[in-house]
């Protein structure tokens, strides 16, 4: 570790607003609670700090406080990841607005960039956190253009606050809670800009959400909460609309006087300037046929252009502002994208539309959108555990029956091993109807879209199988797709964790074909969304590395790796998997998943409006994928994504390894994989999951057991990123990545401790808070 890998602003940044944390925390706790604490952060950072005699050492000293020092504690450490957050983030949009951006005269090769936003339930941190920890950025970001003697001062006062508030969710949050948080980021002022600028560019991007149009599983999601969510984008997008007008009304009272031949045109303008004040107070509630007012509101700001070009000679940049986001918002609202399980669509058919919420849905989008463009609204209608053509075919029934076309695109996902395998199958058989195709030409702009679910991809057969299985069904889609004269649109269904498909943007498409960068469309969710979004410099930037993967896979042919690779990938994936699927099978694995992780305290932790796990009893099966990885983030050993590749590597000969080395260099899909392993296994924590493991009620022998074979599997893992690689460093394409988790990890260790002295003493607010500040710790929560 080399903390001079790291930016020294960035360091001194952190030094000075830890050290005002700390002020805070000695205002509080006074001498004594302070000296524990500070005793703690620096004991965890030696050598016998991390290792296990000396975490169950500290486990033993935390366990005989009272349990508001222990909160206080957790609390502390969970403020201070969040606050190196900050930092980073701080830092991350500053370093951005010093860039001078070089813009290529060819300029950016076109294409759609599509975020399709959730909550679901990744984000554990309290709305009012969020909100201070946004305020406390922004004075972070100031320090860093400009010192000033009063930031001290208020950061100081700021981190009283944030003391003073728990860092976790204290209640459930309601699918209308998770739209607040969700328009309340992406539609902020600043984003707002970043819409505008993509628009007028010719770089459009998009943003879509699931919240409150998801119904896969979710009890809560009805026609209401999609009317509510519509309803609350709705707020958002008017009032921007409406403050923006309010300026160009300004503008225009002076003009109000004009006499003489002039007269006339400028009534003509007042009159089309009032009609779009009147047509915006009617859009405040959105009712039945709300398409015919959102129209006519375009048509109206059309002619207002028009004139006030004609009659002043230039154009109002304010109107054209508001014409592009109309542009990229033609319904006023977030589109919202539906999700409903393939055979309870099958079920919908046969009943009323009372009986079945889907039905409803549906039939209120039919009201809404009337006889103009229901995508306005909704985008698509994504079909969950599509097995077979006939449940596609089902999905454009309910949309016939409800909407009276397939005015609806119906969007299968893939997301099982067996859909995965039998996808392209699934997809023939239903394009080679050709009236489903007619459909598609004329109503679903001659696109069909895929959605590749890589959640519970991973969490069925691990994370290399999952991609696997996934980077061959693109292939192979493609080819059947464009065969029959349509546009591919594959929608990627994944997380921000890299056992969820998530990491870095060139890590993520690196092995995606052209047509996968064509529409770029992929779930941002929970904390995700608060990262992205919290600066427009670091969503802007987010945005141009997608626009620049594009360009390079433009200028490049689609080459694949040679059969050879394929084969031997192939035989990792088949290795791996099978791996994976029968540790999974062990009866001790399933008493570890309840007795060594928060697994039986989900329901407790409020993390979002969806169940934490369906109907059942304890097996992989009835647990959902995000919370899965949420037990194995919170106990630091991330298995996911690396199990089986060890003892895959180790039973090779050195002719097999020979050829993953090459392997390696021909295949973006392994070397991209290999990539995200080696930050994987850095992030591993293998004494924190044996302090787990010792503290359960497993029998000794049992947990000793499964510490061995892990901490075989993970050494193993190493090994083998380390030969592919010939790289001595886990991260030696980041250095400076390597150096912030190995300065961060440690201040999570007494995180880790607390909550296991809350899972034994059922301390649910103990549990919640070390829950949120694991997540901060580890960047993602599940």
């Amino acid at each position: 570790m080399n903390p001079e890998q790291l930016p020294k602003e960035l360091t001194n940044l952190v030094n000075w607003s830890v050290t005002e944390l700390g002020k805070v925390i000695k205002s509080e706790l006074g001498e004594e609670g302070f000296d524990r604490i500070e005793s703690l952060r620096q004991y965890v950072k030696t050598e016998d700090g991390g290792k296990l005699p000396g975490l169950l050492k500290i486990k033993s000293d935390l366990s005989h406080l009272p349990r508001q020092d222990q909160y206080a504690v957790a609390h502390a450490f969970a403020l201070m990841l969040e606050l190196i957050n900050s930092c980073e983030s701080a830092y991350r949009t500053h370093r951005l607005r010093q860039e001078t951006k070089v813009v290529s005269e060819e300029g950016h090769s076109y294409g759609h960039i599509v975020h399709v936003l959730t909550a679901h339930p990744t984000e554990s941190r309290n709305p009012d956190i969020i909100y201070y920890f946004k305020k406390i950025q922004k004075l972070l970001e100031r320090h860093l253009e400009s010192e000033q003697d009063k930031d001290t001062e208020e950061l100081f006062a700021l981190l009283k606050i944030t003391w003073r508030i728990p860092m976790s969710k204290q209640r459930k949050p309601s699918v209308m809670d998770e739209a607040e948080y969700i328009y309340s980021l992406a539609l902020h002022e600043d984003v707002m800009r970043v819409f505008i600028e993509q628009s007028s560019q010719k770089l459009p991007f998009y943003i879509r959400s699931w919240v409150g149009g998801d119904k896969d599983g979710h009890p809560g999601v009805n026609e209401k909460t999609l009317l509510g969510s519509l309803q609350m984008a709705r707020q958002f997008l008017l009032q921007w609309i409406q403050d923006k007008f309010s300026f160009f009304m300004k503008d225009l009272e002076p003009l109000e006087h004009t006499f003489g031949k002039h007269q006339s045109e400028m009534e003509q303008l007042l009159g089309l300037a009032a009609n779009i004040r009147k047509l915006l107070s009617q859009l405040k509630r959105i009712k039945p046929g709300d398409s015919k007012k959102t129209k006519l509101l375009q048509k109206t700001l059309d002619q207002l252009l028009e004139d006030y070009r004609r009659f002043l000679g230039v154009e109002s940049s304010v109107l054209f502002e508001i014409k592009l986001l109309l542009k990229v918002f033609p319904g006023l609202v977030v589109p919202l994208e539906l999700r409903e399980e393939a055979s309870l669509v099958h079920e919908a058919l046969k009943v009323s539309s009372r009986k079945s919420a889907i039905s409803r849905m549906l039939q209120l989008l039919g009201k809404i959108a009337s006889e103009n463009d229901p995508r306005f609204y909704v985008r698509g209608f994504v079909m969950s555990q599509t097995e077979s053509a006939k449940d596609l075919i089902a999905g454009v029934q309910l949309v016939e029956k409800y909407l009276g076309k397939a005015r609806l695109p119906v969007i299968p996902l893939f997301e099982s091993a067996h859909s995965l395998s039998s996808c392209v199958n699934i997809v023939e058989e239903f394009l080679k109807n050709s009236t489903r195709r007619k459909h598609i030409e004329n109503l679903w702009s001659k696109k069909f879209e895929v959605m590749l679910g890589y959640s519970d991809s991973a969490k069925e057969n691990g994370s290399f199988p999952s991609r696997f299985l996934i980077y061959s069904a693109i292939r192979e889609l493609e080819k059947v797709i464009k065969a029959h004269g349509l546009e591919p649109v594959f929608f990627h269904g994944s997380g921000g964790s890299v056992e969820r498909g998530g990491g870095s943007i060139q890590e993520q498409t690196e092995w995606w074909p052209h047509s996968a960068l064509n529409t770029v469309k992929v779930t941002v969710q929970g904390e995700m969304i608060y990262r992205n979004y919290s600066s427009s410099e670091i969503l802007r930037s987010q945005l141009d590395r997608l626009e620049s993967a594009r360009d390079q896979s433009q200028k490049r042919e689609d080459r694949f790796e040679s059969p050879r690779a394929r084969k031997d990938l192939l035989t990792l994936s088949q290795f791996v998997q099978h791996s994976y699927q029968e540790l999974l099978k062990e009866p001790a694995f399933l008493q570890l998943i309840e007795t060594a992780t928060p697994y039986i305290f989900l329901k407790d932790l409020k993390l979002g409006s969806r169940p934490a796990k369906r109907q059942g009893f304890v097996d992989i099966k009835h647990l959902r994928a995000i919370p899965w990885v949420l037990c194995w983030t919170q106990t630091r050993i991330l298995f996911p994504s690396w199990w089986g590749v060890g003892s895959f590597w180790k039973n090779l000969n050195e002719e097999g390894k020979v050829h993953f080395i090459r392997a390696f260099v021909e295949s973006s899909l392994f070397r991209s994989y290999i990539k995200l392993l080696g930050f994987t296994l850095e992030k591993v924590e293998l004494e924190i999951f044996a302090m787990y493991l010792h503290s359960s009620e497993l029998p000794k022998e049992v947990a000793e057991q499964m510490v061995q074979r892990f901490t075989e599997e993970y050494e193993q893992c190493r090994l083998a990123v380390r030969e592919i690689t010939g790289e001595e460093s886990l991260l030696w394409y980041r250095p400076w990545l390597e150096t912030s988790i190995a300065l961060r990890s440690p201040l999570i260790h007494p995180l880790n401790i607390l909550q296991l002295i809350a899972l034994k003493e059922k301390d649910v607010t103990l549990l919640r808070e070390t829950v949120t500040g694991v997540a901060s710790g580890m960047l993602t929560t599940g």
